[in-house]
């Protein structure tokens, strides 16, 4: 007997299963041309038995439809054996969304970014759908394909158009198609409980399959389950019909026990909590049942445009040693990522430290940035979160990891399939636990190198402006000298004004001392903890931690993994058999073995991680305690060079005003003298950019006290030539 059947261009084989379903199966093929691999979808009796118009409703919509998000129509042919057309279409080597689920990694849920690939795929699909008035009827993760791109990129599309047809937005419909758990409550109750409603049903019946798929995909399991599944059907009806708006799951675990109800994703979803606190909303908006509250497709369609365009910024929390992720709306600024990290940290945005590699993210962006612009970051390089009034360091407690089943005494192929999966799942978490130990590990070493970078910078930078500050200020004096030099000159030739004979040298002394202990403190806090000296204080506290990562924790982890899945492979296989030979049962017992044996040592390897990690941020926190004092001393001395350096401004303006009097003085004595001026000349050296004059013209004898020491002053000014440009830079700085 063959297993090959054919149409004109194509061959498939029956054995080469890849789906069955109510009005038929799809088997792998091949294109006879030239040996693509292709996917044939054919029809059994009960298909044939339906309406004609109804039997050509899937291939007129496959002929109207053309995206990427949805699985490609090769061809529309007939059997050679006279059973009826064939539906051929591209192969999603990927497998279904449902199987994907049912892969013991996936247990829990898909990992972030393919949950977020799926929402985005599965939207645009529905979205080419709805454009084109159709209406799929019959979303499921089983619906869902999973193709693998030339590149190794990943498309999900829709396949299985069997339910689909055209409805307009306003239309509606009465017959009946789904698949029991994603169906809406209405079609439920006339579908699945044969009640006699009268309702008929919109293109929003949808929206609902869609939440059910989009729960099932972020969690691993139903959002409505009552205890003993499909045969509560009642109780089924009960939990999706009479939840609370807002409420997103619902669970029986008990025979006529109380419903527990949740308006939150479940603790082991592998979605972080700044993504759960955008797709929440969108679960309880697709899993509406009140008619005033239920959503319309372009609500759904802007509400995931609002999710998928977010950018994701990864944070490392290291007053907790973890990783947290933030997701910024593309036109949010600064003050709302700070608002989602204190949401996430309880960390305020006034004690907030976040650096960028080994800067202060502020140097990278400024407050407007629009999030869309903000660098990109990862698990493995992300930003750093500081507390600058806390340096307590507690890795939060890792909630219990699932337990490795038993196997029992007695051998069922049956059941030791499924309690080997079930390790495998086990397995599964806690490779991601020792994972994330390993990173943090990681990351912990890899703050203490930045923040030791971006100290030595700040170290750097303060006691190079402390420095300008004292030879500024000790220029500054010496041209205050001179401006007394010259008023001591003056004042033969005239009486002075209280205000000309005040004393300059004395606040610039006093100045110029300041500036001078400033630079000594700068310098000494340099010497101290620029370098290596913070380094040295992590490696010492480093000691007895050892980092998870550099013993290879993880891989380990993924060995053990990989072994657990080879074992629960040879069980299925033993299943499939029913029956096993002595020899086979022999293997079948070791493989037994095998999984008890990994799982132990899968167990123990996270307890060896878990310790080494804590470890390690407890050796952060004695490392941290010292870097935070370091940086607030630096904070300190910023500011009080700052302060000095505003000091200094006030100090030359005052000075060059002085200068200007004194001029003004000179020229009144130079109007009303009768006898030949001369004029010597002195300069002080303002951030205003006017010298301070020191050439005075008077006669008698004060003018040539005053003449005779001009030459001195002019000299002793003539080393303050830099200061005019030091100061004008300082003022651009401390205004800018």
């Amino acid at each position: 007997m063959s297993f090959l059947r054919g149409s004109e261009n194509y061959v498939w084989c029956t054995t080469s299963v890849l789906g069955k379903g109510a009005t038929g199966a799809v088997f792998q093929g091949v294109n006879k041309n030239n040996g693509e691999p292709v996917a044939v979808k054919t029809f059994n009796q009960l298909s044939h038995m339906r309406p004609p118009d109804v039997q050509m409703r899937e291939f007129e919509v496959l002929k109207k439809v053309k995206h990427e998000n949805i699985v490609k129509l090769l061809a529309i042919e007939e059997e050679q054996e006279g059973r009826g057309k064939v539906i051929v279409m591209e192969l999603c080597t990927g497998g279904s969304l449902f199987n994907i689920l049912d892969d013991p990694e996936n247990t829990y849920g898909l990992q972030e970014q393919e949950f977020l690939l799926v929402l985005e795929h599965l939207t645009a699909g529905m979205k080419h759908l709805r454009d084109n008035n159709l209406v799929h009827r019959d979303l499921k993760p089983g619906n869902i394909m999973k193709f693998i791109n030339e590149d190794g990129s990943t498309t999900y599309k829709l396949t299985d158009f069997g339910a689909a047809r055209e409805l307009q937005e306003e239309e509606q419909f009465v017959s009946l198609y789904g698949t029991e758990e994603y169906l809406h409550p209405d079609m439920y109750e006339r579908a699945v409980l044969r009640k006699p409603v009268g309702k008929s049903f919109g293109a929003t019946v949808d929206l609902w399959s869609i939440g059910v798929t989009l729960y099932h995909v972020a969690t691993g399991q139903l959002p409505f389950r009552p205890f003993g599944g499909r045969r509560n059907k009642e109780t089924m009806f009960f939990i999706t019909t009479k939840k609370a708006s807002g409420v997103i799951s619902g669970t029986q675990t008990t025979d006529n026990g109380p419903i527990e109800w949740s308006r939150e994703l479940p603790p082991h979803c592998q979605l972080s909590t700044g993504l759960k606190k955008l797709v929440t909303p969108l679960l309880a908006g697709l899993l509406e049942v009140d008619p005033h509250r239920i959503w319309t497709f372009e609500r759904f369609f802007s509400e995931v445009q609002t999710v998928t365009s977010t950018k994701p910024v990864h944070i490392f929390h290291v007053n907790k040693a973890c990783v947290i992720k933030v997701f910024l709306k593309p036109e949010e600024k600064f003050e709302h990522l700070q608002t989602y990290i204190c949401e996430q940290t309880s960390v305020v945005a006034e004690t907030q430290i976040l650096l960028y590699q080994e800067k202060l993210i502020l140097n990278e962006i400024d407050e407007n940035t629009p999030g869309k612009n903000y660098p990109d970051t990862t698990d493995n390089d992300p930003l750093m979160l500081f507390n600058k009034n806390d340096n307590y360091v507690n890795m939060p407690q890792e909630p219990e990891a699932p337990k490795f089943p038993a196997f029992p005494t007695i051998i069922s192929v049956e059941n030791d399939a499924t309690q080997a999966k079930t390790a495998c799942s086990v397995g599964h978490v806690i490779k991601r636990r020792v994972e994330d130990l390993c990173r943090a590990s990681q990351l912990c070493a890899l703050c203490v190198a930045r923040w030791g970078s971006l100290l030595t910078t700040r170290l750097r930078d303060t006691a190079s402006r402390a420095t300008a500050l004292a030879s500024n200020a000790q220029r500054l004096h010496d041209a205050a000298r001179a401006l007394d030099l010259a008023a001591a000159a003056l004042r033969h030739a005239a009486p002075l004004t209280s205000h000309e004979a005040e004393q300059w040298a004395g606040s610039a002394s006093l100045l110029a001392a300041e500036a001078e202990s400033l630079r000594a403190g700068a310098a000494g806090l340099r010497t101290r903890h620029a370098g290596g000296a913070l380094r040295a204080e992590w490696d010492e506290a480093l000691t007895h931690a050892a980092c998870p990562a550099r013993l290879r924790l993880a891989e380990r982890a993924g060995s053990l993994v990989l072994r657990l899945r080879d074992s629960w492979q040879h069980l299925v296989r033993d299943r499939a058999t029913r029956s096993l030979t002595y020899n086979d049962e022999q293997f079948h017992v070791l493989e037994r073995i095998t999984v008890a044996e990994t799982g132990r040592r899968a167990r123990a390897l996270l307890q060896r991680a878990a310790p080494l990690a804590r470890a390690r941020a407890m050796a952060i926190a004695d490392w941290y305690k010292v870097a935070q004092t370091v940086y607030l001393q630096t904070q300190i001395l910023d500011k009080d060079v700052a302060s000095a350096d505003l000091k200094l401004l006030a100090l030359t303006a005052r000075l060059q005003d002085a200068e200007i009097k004194m001029r003004a003085r000179i020229q009144q004595l130079n109007s009303t003298k009768a006898e030949p001026t001369s004029r010597t000349s002195g300069v002080v050296e303002g951030t205003r950019g006017t010298s301070v004059a020191g050439v005075v013209g008077a006669s008698g004898a004060g003018v040539r006290a005053l003449s005779a020491c001009g030459d001195d002053v002019a000299a002793g000014l003539a080393t303050n030539s830099m200061l005019l440009a030091d100061l004008l830079r300082l003022t651009r700085e401390l205004r800018s």
